[in-house]
């Protein structure tokens, strides 16, 4: 059988984490460049990290020492969250890559409410958060802060597209899934994205419960998407900050189109501010403890 390496990014809550899920059903396939191997941790740090940090500062720290000792092997082979990039380990490997990428709006309000990797306090509304600096991951390839979460989503996506444009004139294969399409149909989807990269794939099975726990089942998010429910969440002055800070070529070259202010509301409804408020005020992030089961509306998978 031919084995393929297949290697996913994506950005934070664009679906990642299930669509690795459904990839490694697949007979012949690999995930990683090269194995991963246990680096040597370095006990007498991390007893002392044990001892004199508590709650999410010692999960700050530990996270910390955790991507210090994952520099060697990102090197080769990068997170799947970080800028996309072709590593000459990638080339030799003869890796196929399937980026995931989302409507930048409904990204935003996704990591707002589940905002991994946050570090501080959080934001009191959506308007807020676009406007709020996010200090990045050492393992992302981005600046050490940016002046807004919308940043991100930019850098990874425009990322993308030159990554897709470069691997394809090296001759490898790179395929574009939108999170919109992935979340309709999750298995159909990516054997269609693995069967043009030629990669003969079995029957996949997707999960009817969220990789994400306490979030809503596939077909109340598949409902929650399709409707575009999420707009109910950003005012026209939410719409215009994030207008702001994103490039229509990029947007455009994702599948996707910036939002005219003047199709929102004004004001968002109280009711929907104050849940907004509540669930970004109860963090459940890796360096955040505390959170509660959260309805639809929720992101998909990380």
């Amino acid at each position: 059988m031919t084995k393929h390496i297949v290697k996913i990014f994506g950005e934070r809550n664009t679906g990642t984490r299930a669509a690795i899920r459904l990839v490694r059903q697949v007979e012949g396939v690999s995930l990683r460049v090269r194995a991963r191997e246990t680096p040597p941790v370095d006990t007498a740090t991390e007893v002392a990290i044990e001892g004199a940090m508590k709650g999410h500062w010692k999960r700050l720290y530990l996270q910390a020492m955790a991507d210090d000792l994952a520099a060697p092997e990102a090197a080769d082979d990068p997170w799947k969250h970080a800028v996309p990039r072709l590593t000459p380990a990638m080339r030799a490997a003869r890796v196929k890559t399937l980026i995931l990428v989302r409507d930048p709006y409904s990204w935003l309000l996704g990591l707002a409410r589940r905002p991994y990797h946050i570090k501080g306090p959080n934001a009191e509304s959506l308007e807020d958060f676009v406007a709020r600096p996010w200090l990045t991951e050492g393992r992302e390839g981005m600046p050490a802060v940016v002046a807004s979460p919308v940043d991100l989503w930019r850098a990874k996506t425009s990322g993308g597209m030159i990554y897709r444009d470069t691997a394809i004139a090296a001759g490898l294969a790179c395929e574009i899934l939108r999170f919109e399409d992935f979340l309709a149909d999750p298995a159909g989807s990516v054997i269609a994205a693995l069967q043009r990269m030629d990669v003969d794939c079995a029957d996949l099975r997707p999960a009817r419960t969220n990789t994400k726990r306490g979030e809503a089942d596939l077909s109340r998010l598949q409902a929650y998407y399709a409707a575009e429910a999420w707009r109910v969440r950003f005012s026209r002055e939410t719409v215009a900050r994030v207008n702001a800070r994103l490039d229509a070529e990029t947007v455009a070259a994702a599948g996707y189109a910036l939002r005219d202010p003047a199709d929102f509301a004004e004001a968002v409804p109280a009711a929907e501010r104050a849940a907004m408020r509540r669930e970004m005020e109860n963090l459940t992030t890796p360096t955040h403890g505390g959170g509660s089961d959260r309805e639809t509306g929720a992101a998909a998978a990380t």
